[in-house]
């Protein structure tokens, strides 16, 4: 093999990490929490509900391997400890490479949407269908690139919180409860705590590359702030949502990840390294698996007649 050369493992090995299969629990576990919330109602569509699961995932997949490809066009991954994956550090895959390769996981992504939508006989879920797509490509690409704005928080927490939960609650009933909405909330925070975590660790490179994330425009005290007020309001939205009858008694159970997050707040400092901001971010992944896992037990529970 010539010197410098690049061994490339084969093409299963290099999707698996260009799509960042870890992460996509996120996807994963909002889909899941959509289809569980239906549960005491009866209104469970297996068929639908595990197109949607595997919709959500592909969405999720194709923005990991674009914004791969625009952060390492822009210089935004060029730092040891950056998001980027394995197969992008190792020059598996080159970003043209990485472009084609997110536009066929959108591409399959429309195409499974679309039957979703016709199968189920809903054909209004094409409009959030087609958010959720340029919701993805928009999340880095050229010419909105959100995530280089003040705007990525919100723009990760909609669509992968709120979007996923009802789009497959919706796609299999007509009548979507107001539970879907409660259990959604604290999977949308979560999802901007991990996005925060990852621009408070990168927050001194993105400020030089002009990646002008809310971080970079944040003080420090701010940083750790706003980390702090999006954990923070994990366990709140959930008292209120048992106070007023929004998630049934059985999802208590939740309230274990959900001190958990109110626990991790503490963790935020403004003098805190790029490792520490990493361990903050896979506590926040960590906390929206288990969040999940357990409002979707509690809705399973709640639909047994004991």
């Amino acid at each position: 093999m010539a010197a410098g050369a690049v061994l490339r493992p084969g093409m299963l090995s290099v999707l698996w990490a260009s799509v960042r299969a870890r992460s996509l629990t996120v996807a994963a576990i909002s889909s899941m929490v959509g289809t569980a919330a239906l549960a005491p109602a009866r209104a469970v569509q297996p068929l639908i509900a595990l197109g949607c699961l595997v919709l959500a995932v592909l969405l999720q997949a194709a923005t990991n391997v674009l914004n791969d490809a625009e952060d390492a066009l822009t210089g935004a991954d060029d730092h040891a400890a950056s998001g980027a994956s394995l197969a992008m550090r190792r020059q598996w895959i080159s970003p043209s490479q990485a472009h084609a390769m997110a536009a066929r996981l959108f591409a399959l992504a429309a195409a499974l949407g679309l039957a979703i939508a016709l199968g189920a006989g809903r054909p209004a879920l094409l409009l959030l269908g087609l958010v959720g797509l340029v919701a993805g490509w928009a999340y880095t690409a050229a010419p909105l690139r959100l995530a280089y704005r003040p705007f990525g928080e919100a723009a990760s927490a909609l669509p992968m919180g709120l979007g996923i939960v009802w789009g497959t609650a919706a796609a299999q009933t007509g009548s979507v409860p107001t539970s879907v909405f409660w259990a959604a909330a604290p999977l949308a925070l979560l999802t901007a705590g991990v996005l925060h975590a990852n621009n408070a660790r990168d927050r001194s490179h993105d400020a030089a590359v002009g990646k002008r994330t809310l971080a970079t425009r944040l003080s420090p005290d701010a940083v750790v702030t706003e980390f702090r007020l999006l954990l923070g309001a994990v366990p709140v939205v959930l008292a209120v949502a048992f106070i007023t009858g929004g998630l049934p008694w059985w999802c208590l159970v939740v309230v274990v990840p959900a001190l958990l997050a109110a626990r991790l707040t503490v963790g935020a400092r403004r003098d805190l390294d790029r490792r520490g901001w990493t361990m903050l971010l896979i506590g926040c992944v960590k906390l929206h698996l288990l969040t999940g896992v357990t409002l979707a037990a509690g809705f399973v529970l709640s639909s047994v007649s004991w």
